[in-house]
């Protein structure tokens, strides 16, 4: 078997000043010790990797995925097994149950407690037994962060201080933040949510259900409270041109607005260098060879310089394309009440009661000035005016384009400073809008079980879930209508929008509309937009 000769690093990331947290694979090889095994064999390193058991009680990780490809042909998944993975002392893998398993999460053991840089050598897991023998392969890492379960029951939602609450806040009586979880959660009523959640209120339990009828009815499975990894940044320019550089073309057309037959130097999710869209066509497609993408910032058509924005967050991305994205990496879209418990962290982790107004940082104090910005398009893109003992975000009034991923963050950063939520992700609130799943209509509320993705893609460039299985995620089979549950009857594609709304604010908003609790933002994002991204989770089953 051919050993490994291609390696893409699918995210750098910064959590400190001048210095990357640098997520490296390397060393990747194929290990064929005989039928049932073999396995890929890779080494691992990250900076600023933590775990701690005070405070939020968790860890960060890095989840691997793998792509091969035989001479001329598509790129396909790399099924892994479960079956003979090892790691060093140390340090612990998790794969979820059943079979095929997508990728691997690595991660500090309960004995590695502490903070930095890691290196970990000679990780192997087993893989599926029926690889071609003359193959490449390209591995990705994207950092994830631990979301522990919560130990009771009380989550909060929404912000309400008994006179004054964020806009569509969920409540349990009107202006009054969620405290009690034997009360029905609700909204006031809006354009954006139907009267399930503006009159009767749900239920929200830690099984990940919710209960739709007052008084109490039948539990419906649907992400709120268990444990589940998220992304720790947004997916990044370099995420994208490498999930593109996977593909086929007629997967690659649907996944940008130009062909992948323009010139070279077409920047492609956008019709110029505008808002820092930096990713570009290097070789156009040809035949039935798919395009070959990079970034490149200075716009002279040399591709993937140290200052060419990889590290920016994606803007211009649709749902689709942020769904396409998860299924490929074997992750998930993440629900509002999944994005509210990641910012502000669960009751029990803390008493994290809601503030009226608080941003992901868990405080009302925000940066105000304009950013001006250093080493821009680099790994060490830096603000260096940065605000030293308020909460920093990207958004209209300090820097209307997307910055590097983790920027606020230093060596002598806060939470409150970082723009971190309770548990250590980033730019939850700012930079860019995030693509969740809705509480408030029955495309959203359908979105059952909402499996992750399985590594692969339609022919079309879609994610695509199985025919007749457990779940669902947001426009599915075209579906466009609030009042209409999602369905998998036909290709099961994710093509459309129904059930997806915008929170945390980006680079456009205002800042109340980056606070946690506010819903004031599209609930059908039909457009690109240079303030919309996203990121996923990992659901553990």
């Amino acid at each position: 078997m051919k050993k490994s000769i291609l390696l893409l690093c699918a995210i750098f990331f910064i959590a400190f000043q001048a210095h990357s947290n640098n997520v490296q694979m390397t060393n990747v090889s194929i290990i064929n010790g005989g039928a049932g095994n073999i396995k890929v064999k890779f080494d691992l390193s990250w900076d600023n990797s933590w775990r701690t058991n005070v405070g939020p009680a968790n860890y960060d990780g890095v989840w691997v995925i793998f792509k091969y490809k035989q001479q001329g042909m598509k790129w396909n998944h790399l099924n892994l097994t479960g079956i003979g993975n090892s790691t060093p002392s140390g340090f612990s893998i998790f794969q979820n149950s059943g079979s095929p398993k997508i990728g691997a999460m690595i991660f500090r053991s309960a004995a590695n407690l502490g903070i930095g840089t890691v290196t970990v050598a000679n990780i192997e897991l087993g893989v599926a037994n029926n690889l071609p023998y003359d193959i490449d392969i390209r591995g990705f890492a994207l950092e994830m962060v631990n979301v522990p379960a919560p130990t009771v029951t009380r989550p909060f939602f929404g912000d309400g201080d008994g006179t004054n609450e964020s806009t569509n806040a969920l409540h349990y009586a009107d202006n009054t933040a969620t405290t009690n979880s034997t009360l029905p959660i609700r909204c006031d009523a809006n354009s954006l949510d139907d009267g399930e959640l503006e009159v009767d209120g749900m239920y929200i339990y830690s099984n990940d259900t919710i209960q739709l009828t007052n008084p109490i009815g039948p539990l419906e499975p649907f992400p709120t409270m268990k444990e589940v990894w998220c992304m720790k940044y947004e997916i990044s320019q370099a995420s994208y041109r490498d999930f593109l550089n996977t593909l086929d073309s007629l997967q690659q057309d649907t996944r940008t607005v130009f062909p992948p037959t323009s010139p070279i130097g077409t920047r492609v999710l956008t019709a110029s260098a505008i808002s820092r869209s930096y990713i570009e066509i290097v070789v156009p497609a040809s035949a039935n060879t798919p395009a070959i993408y990079g970034c490149d910032a200075n716009n002279n058509n040399i591709f993937d310089e140290s200052a060419d924005g990889e590290f920016v967050a994606c803007n211009f991305l649709l749902w689709q394309d942020v769904a396409a994205f998860l299924d490929w990496s074997g992750l998930a879209p993440m629900s509002e009440i999944q994005y509210e418990r990641m910012c502000r962290g669960s009751s029990s982790a803390g008493a994290n009661a809601a503030i009226l107004g608080e941003f992901a940082w868990g405080s009302t104090s925000i940066a105000n000035a304009t950013y001006t910005i250093g080493g821009l398009g680099s790994a060490n893109e830096i603000v260096t005016n940065l605000s030293p003992n308020i909460g920093n975000a990207v958004y209209a009034n300090t820097f209307t384009t997307p910055l590097r991923s983790g920027i606020f963050a230093n060596a002598t950063s806060t939470r409150t400073t970082s723009g971190a939520t309770f548990y250590g992700i980033m730019e939850m609130s700012g930079n860019l809008q995030e693509y969740c799943i809705s509480i408030g209509n029955v495309a959203g509320r359908s979105c059952e079980y909402v499996p992750n993705g399985n590594g692969a893609l339609s022919p079309l460039g879609n994610a695509q879930l199985p025919l007749g299985g457990a779940g669902y995620w947001p426009g599915m089979d075209g579906n466009i209508t609030l009042s209409s549950a999602q369905s998998c009857t036909s290709f099961c594609e994710v093509n459309s929008v129904a059930g997806i709304r915008l929170r945390g604010g980006g680079n456009s908003n205002a800042s109340s509309v980056l606070s946690v609790s506010d819903r004031s933002s599209t609930f059908q994002p039909t457009a690109r937009g240079a303030d919309r991204g996203g990121r996923g989770v990992l659901q553990i089953r």
